[in-house]
């Protein structure tokens, strides 16, 4: 029998990544032309060395941000931003909503803030305007109301009427072309 002969030896083939795209650096052109991964690739090619990778130096000891030229934020900086960011004052928020360009919508959003029993006053604006009221989760996962038909106005002064112990004339606002108005003016009475 004929003994096999070794023949060269063939070497495993290296495949080096590119840091940016986490693809083989001969594909990134290939890449769909809206893919995150071509997005990036196209403006580290465009950008070329970054100018605060250039500015970084390691000299005397400083921190990457102060080499860079950025300083950092100081205790006093970051606990004046987060007291800007006081929690509001719930409200009551009306909303008139058109669908099929004959349809209304009339959605009440807030009422929960004020220890409403969202279901109980669902019942009740279903049963006073002879409609359908449901209560429903928006795109935030707060939940409104949405009662059907146009009763903005009568849904103001129901409000009011069966709640004024917990909500404030003050407290109501509209929304109207976009813009978040307070539905009673200051200088009326109840």
């Amino acid at each position: 029998m004929a003994e096999a002969q070794p023949g060269p030896s063939v070497q495993p083939l290296t495949v080096e990544y590119d840091p940016v795209t986490g693809v083989p650096a001969e594909f990134n052109e290939c890449l769909p032309k809206d893919c995150e991964e071509y997005k990036r690739w196209k403006a580290s090619q465009e950008a070329g060395p970054s100018s605060a990778m250039a500015a970084l130096t390691v000299e005397d000891g400083s921190s990457e941000a102060g080499a860079a030229g950025i300083a950092a934020p100081t205790a006093a900086a970051v606990e004046k931003k987060s007291s800007k960011k006081k929690k509001g004052q719930p409200e009551v928020v009306l909303e008139r909503n058109t669908r099929n360009k004959k349809k209304c919508i009339t959605t009440i959003a807030g009422l929960d803030a004020f220890g409403v029993k969202l279901a109980e006053a669902s019942k009740l604006f279903g049963k006073k305007f002879a409609s359908g009221a449901s209560v429903v989760k928006n795109a935030e996962g707060k939940e409104h109301i949405d009662v059907q038909g146009d009763c903005l106005e009568q849904a103001a002064e129901l409000i009011i009427k069966q709640y004024k112990d917990k909500v404030a004339k003050s407290d109501i606002y509209v929304i109207e072309s976009k813009k978040k108005e307070r539905y009673f003016d200051d200088d009326e009475v109840v």
